[in-house]
């Protein structure tokens, strides 16, 4: 069913629509937990490096990122209710092929499938929540629509340690089968309300120049720690990506009808909501990914344990974001933000002075109140923005803000795990060198080398040596809260981007403009 922009679509069937697209982000969400509690298990199945293991990561979180605003554009162009499906349906194909991944390439590969059938999906599925419900009431559709997920963010960890300890890693993927047979199912009993944008142009310069900067921007910062940041390919693609992003963004204010709509970051507004859920979302998937690894190979979790060990950022989440979307039904954005984002400060710096003690009550105590942190900004600050523009105009604003949040997610994990492996890489000649007798320096060097690249026969070198392996847990342990300390400074800037946010007197409403403020 379409309706023209102008009227305000009301949905009979809305509490159906909501948890169709709410089963959809749980799939993008559990993906996230599910496979960073794998990644140990992954490396040790596939033989692949930890530069490649990144990889396994970032392929999904870059696509999406890149491809988001495309996602937004085509559910403007034929429909929000097909583009989700579509990409529903992308998105459970690539998770059987990751499932059936023998190589790492193979599971880089259907990781990026992954992520395209998310950028596909995302984006309708906000638009058509928020399409289906009153201003009064999106505030709490929303939180449902995030919380739910949240409770899949949650029980990621522990579903994935329990199935990658007592099954197979490869299971996590199939997870996602019956979730979206049953997303799509409730999609077509619902028969949501489709609001559809005008026609509009192409862009597909626009589409060029984001889908080349990005990628090479951050393949750039991804390889740097492994060829050198002197390497001739890695400069030019750092420059190549630094010269395109601005120019895609120049782009686009100028084209008449743009891929994605950077004019309305001319509402301040619009424009520090993206750049807070952008911080969030820089510094959560650093976090979640770099945790596991930390809770399995400094702390010496188990799959399970490691995967309860991130409960107690995770779990405060799903609480939080309910009482934070009635509360902006309430206030408005300003309130929740600060909030949210000075916890998320204080919560951050707490677990990188932890990991670095390998000290961990202290690091659950900082979860805890990152966690609570990120639930009071991401439902209000969400909603919000999209609350500021008429509804045919809100695919465009989901697909800026999510492209933004997406980006933080990739870099976070780019620019995280680079500062990770760079410190790690000269802190362990450091340690060899004041730690090891000369003669057994060369071969110490030559076992954590090819351990780290995935070979079995060193990985069992090293786990009968206990000296070296103490020196690899410190120094891991150290080089961690290195990249958490960057994660902490990332949200100090979104707390002071929150200071300038103001909350609107009202919601849109089709037939009354208000002047959104900053």
């Amino acid at each position: 069913m379409n309706t023209h922009a102008h009227a305000h679509p009301v949905n009979p069937r809305k509490w159906l629509t909501l948890f169709a697209m709410t089963g959809s982000l749980c799939m993008i969400l559990l993906d996230t937990t599910v496979v960073g509690v794998a990644l140990p298990a992954i490396q040790n199945d596939l033989a692949i490096t930890s530069l490649q293991l990144q990889w396994v990561i970032n392929a999904y979180v870059l696509v999406l990122a890149s491809f988001v605003a495309v996602g937004g554009r085509a559910a403007d162009a034929f429909g929000r209710v097909p583009v989700f499906i579509v990409g529903v349906i992308l998105f459970a194909l690539a998770s059987v092929w990751c499932g059936l991944a023998n190589s790492g390439a193979q599971l880089v590969a259907a990781r990026v499938l992954q992520g395209l059938g998310a950028a596909i999906m995302q984006p309708a599925s906000a638009s058509l929540v928020v399409n289906s419900f009153a201003p009064g009431e999106r505030g709490k559709a929303m939180a449902v629509y995030a919380g739910i997920p949240m409770l899949f963010l949650a029980a990621g960890p522990v579903i994935g340690g329990a199935i990658t300890q007592y099954a197979n890693w490869r299971w996590n993927f199939w997870l996602n089968i019956p979730i979206a047979l049953v997303s799509i199912a409730l999609t077509f009993i619902a028969r949501p309300v489709d609001v559809r944008a005008p026609k509009r142009g192409n862009d597909f310069v626009g589409a060029i120049l984001l889908l080349t900067s990005l990628p090479l921007f951050v393949w750039g910062l991804m390889q740097g720690s492994e060829f050198g940041w002197s390497n001739p390919a890695i400069v030019s693609a750092l420059l190549a990506g630094a010269i395109l992003l601005p120019l895609f963004v120049w782009w686009e204010t100028k084209h008449p009808s743009p891929l994605l709509a950077v004019n309305l970051f001319a509402d301040p507004a619009i424009a520090i909501d993206a750049a807070i859920l952008f911080a969030t979302q820089f510094a959560m998937t650093g976090l979640v990914i770099y945790g596991s690894i930390y809770a399995q190979n400094v702390l010496l979790f188990d799959p399970l344990k490691a995967g309860a060990s991130l409960l107690p950022m995770l779990a405060p989440i799903i609480i939080v974001i309910h009482f934070a979307g009635r509360l902006y039904d309430r206030v408005g954005v300003r309130k929740p933000a600060l909030i949210g984002t000075f916890l998320c400060v204080i919560g951050m710096a707490v677990q990188a002075t932890a990991a670095s003690l390998a000290n961990y009550p202290l690091l659950a105590t900082g979860m805890f109140v990152l966690g609570t942190g990120i639930g009071f900004v991401m439902s209000p600050v969400n909603t919000d923005s999209m609350s500021r523009v008429a509804p045919a105009q809100r695919g465009q604003v989901s697909g800026l803000v999510q492209t933004l949040r997406q980006i933080g997610g990739s870099l976070g994990v780019a620019i995280v795990g680079s500062a990770i492996l760079l410190s790690h890489k000269s802190a362990i000649e450091q340690r060899i060198e004041q730690t090891l007798p000369q003669e057994q320096r060369a071969t110490a060097r030559e076992v954590l080398q090819q351990a780290s690249k995935g070979n079995r026969a060193a990985i069992d070198e090293l786990a009968a040596n206990a000296p070296l392996q103490i020196i690899q847990r410190e120094v891991l342990a150290n080089s961690v809260a290195t990249g958490w300390w960057i994660c902490t400074a990332t949200l100090a800037g979104a707390f002071i981007a929150a200071t300038r946010l103001r909350s609107m007197a009202h919601p849109f409403k089709p037939h009354g403009a208000h002047k959104p403020s900053v």
